[in-house]
């Protein structure tokens, strides 16, 4: 309960700081820098040591991959019926496709499973941004009016994977893991790692943005229906259907049933898709899927 009442606290903090202009209106972006890289990479060299690999993590780095796929699947159906410009159409499969597996999955596993159960969240996590990071990057180019050369694409990708911080810490983890596993770099990593979860969705809080809702209330209806209802159901579906019980596989079906990820927001705006629309879709996501969150809790320790 207590993690929770952080989460709120946290997240309200930020929207009313916004709001009231105590700060810039780009002052978000400076905690993010303090997020991506410094907290995240605390947690990655905290955690990834401790974690004893085996095949059971393939069905961690899955789920992402189907939440994703689903997604694709889901509004290219729907868009037969919806005839939605190239621009929204990947805007909704990019934002509904992805879950905030760090930002608010880490903090609710905390809270629901306890900070043991939080190594497989990172998996989870760095499985999200992979896919953001190159078939997000991918699909994003797509709607681009301007075409770019194979090469051009293929680095843009490669580059953003391999210098994004968390995945650079998480491979010195692996690599380094028996220093890492000492007394005093583990408590030094935990003091950082602990300033995730309120920064995080401080941060988060000053980026919402419910201006749009009512504009476009049919478009972001489905793609709350998708994130929130029918991908994490197909997800506990197919779950049961490969008889998988156990915390670790209710840990990694819970990181699915997350709200939209913010850091979609960068690729839809860095490539001209409608950032408003998905700004409010991840604002409106994070308020619902917080108290879904309870529910989905309930139905994955009762059924998984």
């Amino acid at each position: 309960m207590l993690n929770f009442i952080i989460i709120l606290v946290s997240l309200v903090a930020g929207f009313i700081v916004r709001q009231t202009k105590l700060v810039d209106a780009n002052a978000y972006k400076g905690i993010n820098i303090w997020v991506i890289y410094i907290a995240l990479p605390a947690v990655a060299l905290k955690c990834i040591p401790q974690i004893d690999w085996n095949i059971a993590y393939l069905f961690t780095v899955l789920l992402p991959f189907l939440m994703f796929g689903g997604s694709f699947l889901f509004f290219r159906y729907l868009n037969i019926f919806l005839k939605l410009s190239n621009r929204n159409l990947r805007t909704l499969i990019l934002v509904s496709g992805l879950s905030n597996t760090s930002f608010i999955g880490f903090p609710l596993i905390i809270t629901f499973f306890g900070e043991e159960y939080l190594k497989i969240g990172i998996v989870s996590d760095q499985t999200t941004f992979f896919i953001l990071s190159s078939w997000g990057v991918i699909l994003a180019f797509g709607a681009r009016k301007v075409r770019f050369k194979t090469q051009s694409r293929t680095s843009l990708v490669v580059k953003r994977v391999f210098t994004f911080p968390p995945l650079i810490a998480c491979i010195i983890a692996i690599v380094f893991r028996d220093i890492w596993l000492n007394d005093t770099p583990q408590r030094l990593f935990n003091a950082f790692a602990s300033t995730v979860s309120p920064l995080a969705l401080f941060s988060i809080g000053m980026q919402l943005n419910f201006k749009n809702w009512k504009k476009e209330m049919n478009l972001i209806s489905y793609s709350l229906f998708y994130k929130l209802i029918l991908g994490p159901s197909i997800l506990i579906a197919f779950t049961l259907l490969m008889g998988l019980h156990g915390p670790f596989y209710q840990v990694s079906v819970f990181e699915m049933v997350m709200p939209s990820l913010v850091a979609t927001s960068v690729v839809i705006q860095q490539f001209g898709l409608n950032t408003k629309l998905a700004n409010t879709i991840i604002g409106v996501s994070i308020i619902v899927g917080l108290f879904l969150s309870f529910i989905w809790h309930s139905v994955i320790i009762t059924l998984l």
